[in-house]
């Protein structure tokens, strides 16, 4: 596995797995059709205007490209990590993980053969598009530096796959995902990726 496909699986699947937890206490509160249907578009949506963003790349120089990466990748890391280790050290989990409903406004309803609810639509859409839009910080501008799209999107495939496994095989019990430990090590890795690249270009640069 090369650095970009890592870069990409990890964190595709850190911040897909926070999107499906959401959909996932959606679906069982009684909103089944809103949650689906908004996790689709919202990442659809995303991705489609991740195609507009492609051509970018071609007018910046590979350097600074890289430079780019290396800088979003350790940031991203470093905030993930940090942020991470001081829930782990409060033993506090996120509000999405712990109660995603209250944390998103959505109250449970007895059946889900009425009609759609464009609200829940909307707030579901908005996590979808929120998460997914994190998923594309991290992947394009890899992508982009190491012009490695195969892998990327390979990586990314995977990561949302990954999810979806965990998902159906913990089905009930996405809860019990120790989801805190999961983001501080994708964070750590993000950061060791973000400044080996950041010392190759420091290397490549003074040569």
């Amino acid at each position: 596995m090369t650095e970009p496909f890592v870069a990409s699986f990890v964190g595709t699947a850190v911040e897909f797995f926070e999107t499906a937890v959401i959909a996932y206490a959606i679906v069982r509160a009684g909103y089944p059709r809103e949650a689906l249907s908004a996790l689709v578009v919202g990442h659809l949506t995303v991705f489609a205007a991740a195609m507009f963003l492609f051509p970018l790349h071609h007018a910046f120089p590979i350097f600074w490209l890289r430079l780019i990466a290396a800088v979003l990748l350790t940031s991203m890391g470093l905030h993930w990590s940090v942020k991470s280790a001081k829930r782990l050290h409060a033993h506090r989990r996120p509000g999405w993980a712990e109660a995603p409903l209250e944390e998103i406004g959505v109250v449970p309803r007895a059946s889900s053969a009425v009609a759609f609810s464009l609200f829940v639509f909307l707030v579901m859409g908005k996590s979808s598009v929120v998460e997914a839009a994190e998923i594309l910080l991290v992947v394009f501008p890899v992508a982009a530096a190491s012009n490695a799209w195969a892998e990327v999107l390979l990586g990314v495939a995977a990561g949302i796959t990954a999810v979806l496994i965990v998902g159906a095989a913990l089905h009930g019990q996405l809860k019990k995902v120790p989801e805190v430990k999961l983001k501080l090590v994708v964070g750590l890795v993000l950061t060791v990726l973000g400044l080996s690249w950041l010392l190759e270009l420091y290397r490549d640069y003074a040569m």
